[in-house]
């Protein structure tokens, strides 16, 4: 069978919004968050790809939920990248010096392998960006409808 590798991409960044979901109690991914990723493609095109993986490395340190949901991004990151050059890993690990340096190795010895991965990683933040702005609109919808419903309630006319 054909596939489609956006289709897999897409899938990918599905999982990882779902991943980030996931860090919040209450399903609500805060608009910090949204933001970030849906900053990630132009932050990609400004500074590269080794500067914004340097970037989620550092802020995917840490308990806080934020940097939580950094640090699934940063994995997803890696993930992607590894999927281009053809390195295996167990699951999906978080990003960190080790593999930044390697990488960065990797690349200094084969510069054509910095667009085949700088694609790779548009196309996928795309994806996340496209995801991420479709949550942040679902969470404002289901938040003015629980207003709405709010209001009702306290006017006393909310439908029985």
């Amino acid at each position: 069978m054909l596939r489609r590798a956006d289709h897999d991409l897409a899938a990918e960044a599905m999982r990882a919004l779902d991943r980030i979901k996931e860090v919040f109690p209450s399903g609500v991914v805060p608009p910090e968050v949204l933001t970030r990723v849906m900053g990630l493609p132009p932050m990609l095109r400004v500074s590269g790809v080794l500067p914004v993986l340097v970037f989620y490395a550092a802020k995917g340190r840490g308990t806080r939920k934020v940097e939580q949901a950094y640090d699934i991004v940063g994995s997803q990151l890696r993930a992607q990248v590894t999927s281009v050059l053809g390195w295996t890993e167990q699951g999906t690990p978080s990003l960190d010096l080790d593999f930044l340096k390697r990488l960065t190795d990797h690349l200094r010895r084969d510069p054509v392998t910095t667009a085949r991965v700088t694609v790779r990683l548009e196309e996928f933040s795309m994806w996340l960006r496209r995801l991420a702005e479709a949550l942040e609109k679902e969470q404002e919808l289901a938040k003015a409808a629980r207003k709405t419903d709010a209001d009702g309630e306290q006017d006393g006319s909310a439908d029985v």
